[in-house]
C-alpha cells in the first residue's frame, strides 16, 4: 500500500510538472511574437516604440505605466519613432525632455495636450514655449534643440526601429529579440504575461525557439 501511495504521489508530481511546463511556454513564435534579434544574455528589458501623435500609443500609455510599476525587476525604455513626417517634431520633443531632465513631466503632458486638449505643436516655436512652461530656461532649450546630440539620438532611434522592422506603433520589443504581436495576444493582460515570460522575469525558462 505504501508503495502504491508513493508511486501515485510521483505520478501526480510528474503530471503537475508537465502542466507547469506547458503553462510556462504558452506563447508561440510566429503567432504571439516575432523573433527579430539574436539570442543574447541580457537583463530583463522591454522597449516600446511609440510616438506622441499616435492615438494607439496614448491608449497603451496606462499599460506601459502599469508594466513598469508592477515589475520592478524589468528595465523599461521608450523609443520614439518617426513613421511619417508630421511625427518628427514629437521625436524631438521626447529627446529634448530627456536631455533637459524634465521627461517625467513632459511625457504625460505631451500625450494629454495632443489627445485630450487636441493641441498639436504648430512648429518649433510652439514646442519651445511648451518646454518653457515646464520651467526650462530658454538658453538651455536652444542649446539642446540645436545640438549634434539631438540629431544623433534621432538618427539612432530611426535606425533601431528600422532594424527591428517597426512599421506601426506601439510596438513592444522584449530583450531586444522578441517583438510582440499585440493583435494576436489580444489583451494587455496577455501582453504583460508574454513580457514576463519572454524576458525571463518568470521562473520559467525562455520559450522554445
Amino acid at each position: 500500500m505504501k508503495k502504491l501511495k508513493k508511486l501515485f504521489a510521483i505520478g501526480v508530481a510528474v503530471i503537475a510538472s508537465a502542466s507547469w511546463n506547458v503553462a510556462a511556454n504558452s506563447f508561440e513564435a510566429g503567432k504571439d511574437y516575432e523573433i527579430v534579434g539574436p539570442q543574447i544574455q541580457t537583463e530583463p528589458v522591454v522597449e516600446e516604440f511609440f510616438n506622441y501623435a499616435c492615438g494607439a500609443c496614448y491608449g497603451a500609455e496606462q499599460f506601459a505605466t502599469n508594466l513598469k510599476k508592477n515589475n520592478p525587476g524589468l528595465k523599461f525604455r521608450a523609443v520614439p519613432v518617426e513613421l511619417r513626417p508630421a511625427w518628427k517634431i514629437y521625436v524631438k520633443a521626447y529627446f529634448i525632455g530627456e536631455k533637459l531632465g524634465v521627461l517625467e513631466k513632459s511625457h504625460g503632458k505631451i500625450f494629454h495636450r495632443l489627445h485630450v486638449e487636441k493641441k498639436f505643436f504648430k512648429g518649433e516655436d510652439d514646442m519651445k514655449e511648451f518646454f518653457l512652461s515646464l520651467g526650462v530656461e530658454s538658453d538651455a532649450y536652444d542649446k539642446v534643440a540645436k545640438s549634434y546630440w539631438l540629431k544623433t539620438q534621432m538618427r539612432l532611434a530611426k535606425q533601431y526601429s528600422f532594424k527591428n522592422k517597426v512599421a506601426s506603433t506601439p510596438v513592444f520589443l522584449v530583450n531586444k529579440r522578441y517583438k510582440l504581436n499585440s493583435a494576436g495576444l489580444g489583451s494587455y493582460q496577455r501582453m504583460e504575461e508574454a513580457v514576463k515570460e519572454l524576458s525571463g522575469l518568470n521562473k520559467s525558462q525562455a520559450p522554445a525557439q
